[in-house]
């Protein structure tokens, strides 16, 4: 019992120090990951609950920041960031009420010397928060997305600046500054062919839209191909909101939406990488190798698979297969490999199948 008790503790620190330069990197839907890990192994482990708040804020997952800020403050009741944190993530979120709510207790907690500015600025926000919004509506609209798109991209936030930008295009689908913008921030996080493709969409509503030629000029594409038909346009519509899903832990609801996508779309291999990724999150994860293999048939030359297959079978106890593969996916020089995870997948399978 000892023993394990160890382990447990170890295995902790190691995904609350990955958690941490996970962040660093910029790296945040695997720092949530790691987080999430270290707090299972340790439940009261209030510093690795306020990263994991504090880092959900940052990747925008707001509702996810208030559960983890809630916890932290119950592990440390006395300290005010909590309650600063948990008012931020609540105002974020759309939660008036509660944001104020929390605000106020930051203001009655905050005793150190040197918080003036964050005690302005919670003042400042109540008083925000009780004045009408003029902005509640546009924020839903399409420009509201774009404009929070710009302030993510701004950030250098360009996962959730994409989101921002494809709820605009799934509200307004020919925004052509949306689509350009999706391009870019496509483009930033390496994805190539679906920058490319907003681009073209973009040419084809505006042909005589420079930034969009010059996007593709750039790219080194001559001319813009023909646009998607019809059901692949949705069938995008419904991965990108699937992945969304799959960021927020949502993971029933990615099903739904990425079902759809493979409904439209039948070949869409990333979208049964994603819904592979869903599954596994559900508990599912016999289905999750069902459509990493797929999704392997497919494709032969991604990597993704091999790496989703190997937490698969970590999670159904195939400890052997699950090093194979995650030893595979570190060996690959497949152009989707994430250099990051090619240690994480290396340490894992030693720690499942460990080799002299």
């Amino acid at each position: 019992m000892l023993l394990l008790l160890l382990g447990l503790l170890l295995a902790a620190t190691d995904h609350a120090q990955a958690g941490k330069q996970l962040f660093r990197q910029g790296k945040l839907p695997e720092a949530i990951a790691e987080l999430r890990l270290a707090v299972e192994a340790r439940p009261r482990n209030a510093s690795a609950w306020y990263n994991l708040a504090y880092t959900c804020r940052k990747a925008a997952r707001y509702d996810d920041a208030v559960a983890a800020y809630k916890r932290y403050a119950e592990l440390s009741p006395g300290d005010a960031d909590a309650d600063y944190g948990l008012a931020e993530s609540e105002r974020l979120a759309g939660h008036a009420t509660e944001a104020i709510t929390a605000y106020q207790a930051y203001l009655a907690k905050e005793k150190r010397s040197g918080q003036e500015k964050w005690l302005a600025l919670a003042k400042q926000h109540i008083a925000e928060l009780r004045a009408p919004s003029p902005s509640a509506a546009a924020q839903q609209s399409a420009a509201g997305f774009v404009a929070a798109g710009d302030a993510a991209f701004a950030a250098k936030d360009f996962r959730a600046a994409l989101f921002a930008y494809q709820d605009a295009i799934l509200k307004e689908p020919k925004n052509v500054s949306a689509l350009i913008k999706a391009g870019e921030t496509y483009a930033k996080l390496g994805h190539e062919t679906e920058a490319v493709e907003q681009w073209s969409r973009a040419l084809q509503l505006d042909p005589g839209n420079e930034a969009a030629r010059a996007d593709l000029a750039r790219n080194g594409t001559v001319s813009a191909p023909p646009l998607l038909a019809v059901d692949e346009s949705a069938a995008r519509g419904h991965y990108a909101k699937g992945v969304q899903l799959v960021n927020e832990q949502k993971f029933d609801a990615a099903v739904t939406e990425l079902d759809r996508a493979l409904t439209l779309s039948p070949k869409f291999v990333e979208a049964l990488i994603a819904r592979g990724s869903a599954r596994v999150g559900q508990g599912r994860f016999q289905d999750a190798v069902a459509d990493y293999e797929a999704a392997h048939d497919r494709d032969p030359s991604l990597a993704a698979p091999l790496f989703g297959l190997a937490e698969a079978h970590r999670g159904l106890g195939n400890g052997q297969k699950a090093a194979e593969l995650y030893r595979r996916y570190a060996a690959s020089e497949a152009r989707d490999v994430q250099p990051q995870l090619k240690q994480y997948a290396l340490d894992v399978a030693q720690s499942a199948a460990p080799q002299p």
